[in-house]
């Protein structure tokens, strides 16, 4: 049987969410003989890898990998390798902290490529009731950092679904240079020849930038979900991104094909600033989730000024410590 679908998934000491991922893989009402998982593991020092020769022994679609270079994004890092392993005509990327939500997710995932100019489909997140006000607000608007949601695809429908185009049950994005918004993670599946035509995976902007460029199209299904159970806290989450903001801006910002200060047209830095200012006033961000605040009546929309101020000013600092690296970013 060919290979259909590649799911590639690059992980590091993903001991606590790995297991529920897999199997919520492995419960698809998809022919086990169609698709792989591509596991590639950065050098973890937990179960992670006891857990994973342990489904080895039991799976045989399941392949794992080691990354000497520990990262996940960039040329030649994590889910790159995946993608030059996969043997599918699409690739599904996923973090080993989403669960996929019901058995018929990747039939449903799928079915937007009936359409031949779609080249990636992305999926909706959501929560569940017993989620903390901050896992709620994650999955909610799509997006794990509040910082990225002017940029996020899925975080731009959830809030203004009125303003994107559906066909049958999906919506449909056209990207163009000046219309760009970001996609590829928590759920995300590409044709494997859109990397052909863009020379490669890199990192999710950079992607989504150059599909963009290529006047490339993406869609968004209503149906189907994937529950992102990331850091359960407030503080546990703004102590990995942190870590996470120092990396890049420390070197791999070098690495980085294209920047936030290119977003709009024309792309100005001075707008960059301007969206960053506005962010440490919190009645901004208050007014971009106030409808969904209305409708909803859901508490948690109104903590998303206060995520964003805290991320803003985290990223403000770290920018500082590393301001010469920062220019050289812009």
């Amino acid at each position: 049987m060919v290979i259909k679908v590649s799911y590639v998934l690059a992980i590091l000491n993903a001991e606590r969410t790995l297991k529920e991922c897999l199997d919520s893989i492995l419960i698809q009402d998809f022919s086990k003989s169609e698709y792989e998982i591509i596991i590639i593991d950065g050098g973890s020092t937990d179960k992670t890898l006891d857990i994973v020769r342990n489904y080895l022994k039991k799976e045989k679609n399941i392949r794992l990998f080691h990354n000497s270079k520990k990262l996940s994004e960039g040329k030649g890092n994590g889910k790159d390798q995946g993608v030059n392993r996969s043997k599918g005509e699409f690739i599904a990327f996923l973090d080993h902290d989403n669960i996929l939500l019901g058995k018929n997710w990747l039939k449903e995932m799928l079915s937007p490529f009936s359409n031949k100019s779609v080249m990636a489909c992305q999926s909706f997140l959501k929560s569940m009731k017993h989620d903390s006000n901050f896992l709620k607000y994650v999955n909610e608007i799509g997006v794990e950092d509040p910082f990225a949601v002017p940029y996020s695809l899925v975080s731009q429908i959830a809030l203004k679904p009125n303003k994107f185009k559906i066909i049958d049950n999906y919506y449909i994005f056209n990207l163009s240079k000046d219309n760009i918004f970001f996609f590829g993670a928590n759920g995300c599946i590409f044709r494997k020849s859109a990397f052909d035509k863009i020379n490669g995976y890199t990192r999710d902007v950079d992607v989504s930038a150059k599909m963009a460029y290529k006047n490339m199209v993406v869609a968004v299904p209503l149906s189907p979900r994937v529950y992102h159970n990331t850091s359960n806290s407030l503080l546990s989450f703004l102590k990995k991104k942190s870590i996470y903001f120092y990396k890049f801006i420390n070197q791999e910002y070098s690495k980085k094909e294209f920047k936030w200060a290119q977003i709009g047209q024309p792309p100005s830095r001075i707008r960059f600033f301007l969206m960053v200012l506005t962010n440490l006033t919190l009645i901004v961000p208050l007014s971009v989730v106030f409808v969904k605040l209305i409708k909803t009546k859901q508490f948690f929309w109104i903590l998303h000024p206060f995520y964003v101020f805290y991320m803003t000013l985290i990223y403000g600092i770290i920018t500082l410590l590393k301001i010469k690296n920062f220019f050289k970013y812009l």
